[in-house]
């Protein structure tokens, strides 16, 4: 059999219906898509105890704060073996535990470690520095605590002395 050069040119050359075009795009986003399940990125924190952690102190009531710091410290020297970050609050919680062991000065190094790390932190590290400074040395007046209640003359009382209100006699 012999087939004729209609037959031959047609089946040589692309459709021309525009199906190419789809069929390229398609096998590119299966590629994609292949490729991207294929790399799986690393985690960007450390969370190794940092979380069964901080279950344990709200559900045992702080528990032996002790050994949840040196668990917590061991989990440090871990992230910092493997180049990774701790997550936000680490720090903080472990200052949080320092501070319950009476460490002071090692929970304030680490509510500053927290605070250099997450600098959106900044606020809250603030006030717990303030904080915890103002519960080390007892006895200072604390400038953003409650003051003094004045009260205003009742209306009663400027009715019985004759003023309205307005503070003249």
């Amino acid at each position: 059999m012999r087939q004729s050069r209609q037959c031959r040119q047609a089946c040589q050359r692309p459709a021309r219906n525009g199906s190419l075009p789809f069929r390229l795009a398609g096998m590119g986003l299966l590629i994609g898509l292949l490729s991207a399940c294929a790399s799986r990125q690393p985690p960007l924190y450390n969370w190794e105890t940092y979380q069964p952690q901080v279950r344990a102190y709200f559900q045992d009531e702080g528990g032996d704060a002790e050994a949840q710091a040196l668990a917590m410290e061991h989990n440090i020297e871990t992230a910092r073996a493997a180049n990774q970050a701790l997550p936000p609050g680490f720090h903080a919680h472990l200052g949080l535990l320092y501070l319950k062991i009476g460490k002071d000065d090692h929970a304030l190094e680490q509510i500053e470690s927290e605070k250099a790390a997450f600098p959106e932190s900044a606020p809250f590290m603030d006030f717990l520095l303030r904080n915890t400074s103002r519960a080390s040395t007892p006895g200072e007046a604390d400038p953003s605590g409650p003051q003094p209640e004045v009260s205003a003359p009742s209306s009663s009382t400027s009715a019985k002395h004759g003023n309205s209100g307005t503070g003249k006699s």
